[in-house]
Formats: C-alpha cells, structure tokens, sequence
C-alpha cells in the first residue's frame, strides 16, 4: 500500500519523539546524511522509537513506509453518566478504508490515533476496546481532558463537524501479552479499564484473567457491565469493582490480598499517575517480583517546540547575570542553615539528612534553568539543592496503615480539598524549622472533607451529625488520631475526649496524648 501524503504544512521544529526530545528536522536531516535509514538505525542514531513508541508510525512515514490507515467514518457513544464533562468517557468506533485489512490488535498492544486539528496531526495513543472481526471497525475509548489538544476537539464537536475532521490510525504495535500460562491480575483506573478490556476479549481458553477496576464513582465505571457478564459465565475471569466514594481507594492491603488471592501470577498496571504509583508501591511491599509487572502508561505526546520570544531571551540573560554572586557565593551557601530549630524527633538530624545537593554542576543548573524559562527544556531544575518533597519525608516516615496518607487525596472528590489545604504534601501541615510538631494547629481543616459525613448507628455522645451540624471541628482530634500511629480508641462520650488543650500542646511539642507511638519514624540510616 503507498504510504499516505503527510502534510506539507509539518514544521521542522515539531517534536516526532517527545521521550527524547527528536524533532522532525533532525529525522529528516539523518535520513538525507543515509538515505538507507531504517527505523532501528534511527533509534540507535537519535533515540527516537525506543521508549513509549508513540512516534514510531511517525518515522515509518518520514521513512516512506505506511503504517496508517484512513478513517472512513467515525461514531461517537458517551460510556458515563456525564453529570461531570471533565470525567466524561466517550467510545469512538472507527471504520477504516484501505486494504490489506486492518490487522487485528493483540492483547496489551496499543495504536497510535491522529486527528488533523488546526493544520497538523495531533498524536495520542490508545487501546483497542473492540474490533470486529474482518479488522476494519476499531473502537478505542477516549476520556474529555480539560483543555485537552485532542479529546475535548473531538468530544465537545457537533456531530457535523466531528464527521469533517480527518482521522487516522496506526497499524497496532508494542509488546503483546506474554501468555506463559500464568495467571493475569490487571489492576485498572478510570480509563485505564481498556487495557483489562484488551487482556479480556484476547483471553484464550483455559487461561485465568482477574480485572481490579477503580473509578470514582459507578457512574464512572465504563464497561463495568460487560466485565462483570464476562465473570459470571466464565470460572477463568474474576473481576472486583470499586467505586471510591462508596468503597474506598484502594491500599496496601487490598493489593495484598489480591496478590495472596493469585499467586505467581503476572500483574498490569493502567491508570493515573497517582493510582499507577500507589499501586506499585503496595506491590512491591506485597513482594512482588518487578518483572512480573507491567505499567502501562497513559501517552501524550505535544506537536511543537515553543519558540523563545526577544522579550524571554532578555529575561533569561538578565537571570544569568543575577544568579553570578550565588555562583561566587556557592561555599557559603552549600553550609548555610534556615534557622537551628527542628520538630520534635529531628533534633538529632544532620541537615544533609533531609537536604541534599542537586544533581549536576552549577554550570548545568544554570542552563537547565534557562532553558527553561524560554521554553526549550519542559520543566524546571533544582538549583543548589534538591527540593525536600514527599518522597523525603516518606524515606523515613512511610506508614502502610496511615489513616490520611498523602496519596488519599489525590482522589477526584478531594479536589476542593487540594486547592485549599494542598493536604496531599506533607509541609501543608508538618513544616520544619518552625520548632512546632504540626504548624497547620487550626483543627477546622478536617471540614474540607468530611463536612458530608454520615455515621450509621453512631454510637457516640453527641453523634457526629450534631457536630457537623453545628460546626465543631475542634473536637475532631480530641477523639481521633489523625494518622493512627498510636493505640488510641476513640471514647464514645465527648466528655471523655482529650481536652483542647492537650491536643494544642502535642501539636507543638509536648508528649502524645494517645498513648505511645506503634510505629516508630527511621533514621536516615536504617531506612531503606
């Protein structure tokens, strides 16, 4: 099949691989410099084609190969609910024109899709969900992303104007599943399900498959329906489904559980970045071998490189003349301390324990920090010295059974709860060198989230519903350790509560109130 026109109006600055950062002028001078280029050799050459292989088809085409298929026709079916647009989930079913047939698309293999927007192909890459059976009907499914290049263009047009926009699609590629006979564990987010679609419908016959599919709520939960159908008439599929706002986010133990349910089984991984890192970090605490996981990630890919204006060129060279006296001063500043005080249980720390120098030279920080600023570099650098983030504090402070652990909320429905707390970083409430155990003390954040909360058969005096009723976040700590290190019960009766002033005092500095620690903080040098 000849390979299909691209279009003339490409610009020789737009990235063809954005995991190395190739761009179209770079490709195209390397295929002229060795005119015999193949695709491998591009890779070795640029590193093009070797990472997520979104750009793969791309360089096949500047190759003079087609790896494309025109879409014919298109159709459009909204999988949830749709009372929240920004969550919305759409199936798009494409009927492909050419021959040979599209070839079929084996499990865990994805495609690249391209739509022609605003004079250039944008690029995204997705699961097949469904294809028929002469290969010519492929369906992907495709969630709305708030200002989203691709998804809201094609999920927000009218029906008239979707049908007009061209649209084409990749033979499928990347590494199919294995199929060693082992069991498949998939666990799933949102629209991360299509890969556990994938795994379903090119199950072979005697071969276990287990779906854990998370959304936020049923409504959310695309292909739920179908799952379970499949797990009801066969004994190879099982499947557990969960809604967060009636089950939960799923933790360690579940994961645990789910890992002891189907031993030696091969796990995937699909889902947000969030739930993709929580889930592999409550595998490896199940000890799972790492090369019994598979993550696949969501892809996106931008078409151009932003070019640098005068007025971002005059900032970025006045920026480099500021930052000469840090360089001369870079000593000094490597010794210098904020302030001696620390929280209680860091006293004895070295400040190299929690701040360590950032990698690279100055000279590189320098640069990586201009580039920056122009945009020729997509983020930023640490200068001087790495940033003290989550992953810090978690290298000593990590707790399995923590009741409010920084990744519970970065659930959907917390949303409001980040924009005003930001509780999903540690410092939003334990920030050091202020002397203080906690530096959040104002007790009424607790009704960022559970201002709708309903306890059924609450057994306490008063019940919790008269509290929220009336306002009395001050007592939430009285009866509640919020990140349950301590073997403390609630008491039924309000009056039995720790008094406002003992919790005020341990939020500073004084000993706890409920009781002794269960689980200890490490030291940076026995922590793993």
């Amino acid at each position: 099949m000849e390979a299909i026109p691209l279009r003339q109006s490409q610009d020789q600055d737009d990235l063809v691989c954005l995991c190395a950062g190739v761009s179209r002028g770079r490709i195209k001078a390397a295929i002229a410099t060795a005119p015999a280029s193949t695709l491998e050799s591009l890779g070795a050459q640029l590193g093009c084609g070797l990472h997520c292989g979104c750009c793969r088809p791309l360089v096949q085409e500047m190759l003079g190969q087609s790896p494309w298929y025109e879409v014919a026709n298109a159709t459009r079916t909204t999988l949830t609910d749709d009372r929240d647009p920004q969550r919305r989930i759409v199936q798009i079913d494409m009927q492909l024109a050419g021959w040979p047939p599209y070839p079929q698309a084996l499990p865990a293999q994805h495609v690249v899709v391209q739509a022609w927007l605003d004079d250039t192909w944008v690029t995204r890459t997705y699961t097949v969900v469904r294809q028929s059976e002469d290969g010519n009907t492929v369906s992907i499914a495709m969630r709305r992303i708030p200002d989203g290049q691709l998804s809201a263009r094609l999920l927000d047009a009218d029906d008239a104007a979707f049908a007009d926009i061209p649209m084409r699609i990749a033979v499928p590629a990347g590494e199919a599943d294995a199929d060693d006979g082992r069991a498949v564990v998939c666990f799933s987010a949102g629209v991360g399900v299509t890969l556990a679609l994938s795994l379903l419908h090119g199950l072979r016959p005697g071969r276990s498959l287990h779906i854990d599919y998370s959304a936020a709520h049923r409504g959310d939960m695309v292909y739920a329906d179908h799952i379970e159908a499949s797990a009801a008439s066969s004994g190879d599929i099982s499947c557990h489904l969960r809604a967060d706002d009636a089950d939960g986010f799923i933790d360690n133990e579940d994961i645990l559980e789910t890992v002891r349910q189907f031993p030696g089984a091969r796990f995937y991984v699909c889902g947000p970045p969030g739930y993709t890192r929580r889930l592999l970090e409550g595998l490896h605490k199940a000890e799972v071998p790492d090369a019994d996981v598979r993550v696949e990630a969501f892809f996106l890919k931008t078409n151009a490189r932003p070019r640098p204006s005068i007025r971002k060129l005059a900032y970025a060279a006045g920026l480099a003349v500021a930052f000469v006296p840090l360089v001369l001063l870079a000593p000094a500043l490597a010794k210098f301390v904020p302030n001696a005080a620390h929280a209680p249980g860091h006293e004895d720390l070295a400040c190299v324990d929690c701040h360590r120098e950032a990698p690279g030279t100055m000279r590189q920080q320098l640069q990586a920090k201009v580039k920056h600023l122009v945009g020729l570099r997509g983020d930023g650098a640490d200068f001087g010295m790495r940033d003290v983030d989550n992953a810090t504090c978690a290298g000593c402070h990590d707790n399995p059974d923590d009741r409010h652990a920084p990744h519970r909320f970065l659930e959907p429905r917390f949303e409001q709860a980040r924009r005003e707390l930001a509780p999903q970083t540690c410092v939003s409430c334990h920030r050091e060198h202020t002397g203080a155990r906690v530096s959040q003390t104002n007790a009424g954040f607790c009704a960022a989230c559970h201002s709708d909360m309903a306890v059924k058969d609450d057994p306490t005096r008063p019940t919790h519903a008269v509290l929220v009723r009336e306002q009395r976040w001050d007592t939430c700590l009285a009866c509640h350790d919020f990140h349950g290190n301590h073997p403390h019960t609630p008491p039924h009766e309000l009056k039995d509560a720790i008094t406002p002033e003992a919790v005020t005092a341990y939020l500073r500095r004084a000993d706890s109130p409920y009781g002794e620690r269960i689980l200890k903080a490490e030291s940076p040098e026995t922590s793993p």
